[in-house]
């Protein structure tokens, strides 16, 4: 019988005092699903809402999601991220109370957004809860929580779009706060964590240097959104939200490797090289997806509506953007969890103040957001790997190769739907064979994915599919 690798290293395994050892590529493959999941249903969600309601009143909902993602991100101080950062290091559980003591306090300060629009109030509080628990689900390593939270709140977000679009936008929007809700309850039921002011003030300085990137960051990112709504019209709001959300959907399978990588280089022993592997693996199984959108996507769009087909250009630079952000993801996080907080801050403040300064320019059209949005991620590229040459260096060298891979689909996605697919599935063969992603790493992942009964059986069959690329 053939064996799916000629040598195999040992499955690899995280180890900290605060789980049991988990394989860190089920807990990313659990937060694949859940970012997949998360694009369907907004997809799904956007199609149900389209045949209800008005362009633009599916650009208001843009807005109210945008403004509650903004708000959330500024409330939060970079708490959560500082989680996956002490805990892990330390393995003091505290940090975990200690942040929930924050979190709680500062979804009650928001429930004042009240005074304003009700919506925001419920969007903001369950997002902040909510993003507490899926830090403290990441740094476990015990996803699979927030995938099942994502799948009940994105089912019920579409079957409620019908019902809930004759009563506005704001309606609409609160379907928003439907995972966070449900994610909160799991953890609330799984952590039994009591909130405390342990660490409080450790987690906001070591917090405060993500959450000001980051901050500027969700500014950068989102305010393309606010820019279109006000400098040009709702609809334009729209475009820009859909085409984001597919672009997003393309690097999404990305959350494989990437998902818990903040805490797991934390921990790591060779941090430099994780870095390097999970931007190889990350590009290897994104670029033929994110392709595929760049040159076939108004025939993804369409299928919302033809009046959407107007955002493909604005997708296509999303999506450009995005696979730079594969990237400067691994980078920054390497640098964050080296303690380099302050050029840390520096990189992403500079980066995204220059989309923002650009979105005030440019933010009247769909495209003109995009290409904002897509100068900020060269920048942080640019300028996350002067502070971290060698591994940006290595990270260079691999990139012509998922160049290579993703022609089929660059070749093929123009002409629609199937032959887009097709040109991916014959990227990721290229990707086998041009050494991108080797047989012992499928074979790691797969054995600690597949129950152990599933992988006997599958093993000799992948195994003597890859011997056609060898």
């Amino acid at each position: 019988m053939a064996c799916w690798v000629k040598s195999t290293p040992a499955a690899h395994f995280i180890n900290i005092n605060v789980a049991s050892a988990v394989s860190i590529y089920r807990a990313g493959l659990w937060l694949y699903l859940t970012s997949q999941v998360n694009q369907l249903g907004g997809y799904l969600f956007w199609f149900v809402a389209a045949a209800s309601v008005r362009t633009a009143a599916l650009g208001e909902v843009a807005y109210l999601a945008t403004l509650a993602s903004i708000a959330t991100t500024l409330l939060a101080l970079g708490v959560p991220t500082a989680v996956m950062r002490l805990w892990p290091a330390t393995g003091e559980r505290g940090y975990a109370e200690g942040a929930l003591a924050f979190a709680a306090a500062a979804a009650a300060g928001s429930l004042l957004l009240v005074l304003w629009r009700p919506v925001l109030a419920l969007l903001v509080a369950s997002g902040l809860l909510s993003a507490y628990y899926a830090a403290y689900f990441q740094t476990t390593y015990n996803t699979r929580p927030v995938f099942y939270a994502t799948v009940a709140g994105q089912a019920a977000r579409v079957a409620a779009a019908p019902l809930l679009a004759p009563l506005g936008p704001d309606a609409l929007a609160a379907t928003y706060s439907i995972p966070g809700l449900l994610l909160t309850g799991l953890g609330v039921a799984a952590s039994r964590l009591r909130p405390r002011a342990f660490g409080v003030r450790e987690l906001i300085r070591a917090g405060i240097s993500a959450w000001l990137p980051g901050a500027v960051a969700v500014l950068g990112t989102n305010l393309g959104v606010v820019a279109a709504y006000n400098l040009a019209h709702a609809e334009t709001a729209g475009y820009v939200y859909i085409a984001q959300i597919l672009a997003g959907a393309a690097v999404g399978v990305s959350t494989i490797v990437t998902g818990v990588l903040l805490p797991y280089l934390s921990s790591s022993g060779d941090p430099d090289a994780a870095a390097v592997k999970a931007y190889r693996l990350a590009l290897a199984i994104s670029a033929p997806l994110a392709v595929a959108l760049v040159t076939g996507g108004v025939h993804f769009l369409s299928i919302l509506g033809w009046q959407y087909a107007e955002a493909a250009d604005a997708l296509a630079v999303f999506t450009v953007a995005d696979l730079l952000g594969l990237a400067a993801g691994p980078l920054g996080s390497l640098m964050y969890a080296k303690g380099f907080y302050v050029p840390y801050l520096a990189v992403g403040v500079a980066a995204n103040v220059t989309r923002i300064a650009l979105y005030v320019l440019f933010g009247s059209s769909d495209v003109g957001v995009a290409v904002s949005f897509l100068v900020g991620s060269l920048a942080a590229v640019v300028l996350y790997a002067v502070f971290q040459r060698p591994t940006a260096w290595a990270m260079a060298v691999v990139t012509p190769r998922a160049l290579l891979v993703s022609l089929p689909a660059l070749l093929l996605a123009p002409f629609g739907i199937l032959p887009a697919a097709a040109g991916a599935a014959a990227g990721y063969a290229l990707a086998v064979r041009l050494r991108l992603v080797t047989r012992g790493e499928l074979a790691d992942f797969a054995r600690q994915v597949l129950p152990t009964g599933l992988y006997m059986r599958v093993a000799p069959v992948a195994s003597r599919v890859l011997d056609l690329f060898d």
